[in-house]
């Protein structure tokens, strides 16, 4: 007599019972591509906020932020001297072209809100931003940008 070897009917059975329960529940959370965009655009807002505030300090110069409902874009003063209103773009590192984005699929409220930083670092309004659902709180004083859970 040869002996056999592999799988008994019990283990196949066990492994297919596995592969379906992480299935029914991986699979439709790995198909919601709206909790990734979300989640980016989260990213986005708060960096760009974050980015605009550093960039006022070092600068020395007031940088507006505006976030509208499904966009968001920093400006800076029109003159050199950082006198006149906001107008032009700041540009973002990466891209050299105007710190702007937006999103179609994803919310930002309360909109619109315009926060304006200044050269200390502080920011005009003391408020709760919600993107998608998540939510950043900027502190007045310090311009600090909290993610909050």
């Amino acid at each position: 007599m040869q002996r056999q070897s592999g799988f008994t009917l019990v283990e196949l059975v066990i492994v297919l019972v596995i592969i379906g329960l992480i299935s029914a529940y991986a699979l439709p959370r790995f198909f919601d591509l709206q909790r990734f965009d979300d989640r980016g655009f989260y990213t986005e807002v708060v960096n760009a906020t974050r980015y605009a505030q550093q960039y006022a300090v070092a600068t020395n110069c007031d940088i507006q932020v505006t976030l509208n409902a499904n966009d968001f874009n920093l400006q800076r003063r029109n003159n050199t001297d950082c006198t006149g209103g906001f107008g032009t773009a700041v540009l973002s590192p990466v891209t050299l072209t105007a710190f702007t984005n937006s999103n179609g699929n994803v919310t930002i409220s309360p909109a619109p809100t315009l926060i304006v930083f200044s050269a200390l670092g502080a920011a005009s309004v003391d408020t709760d931003i919600t993107v998608g659902g998540r939510t950043f709180h900027i502190h007045a004083i310090t311009g600090y940008i909290e993610e909050l859970p």
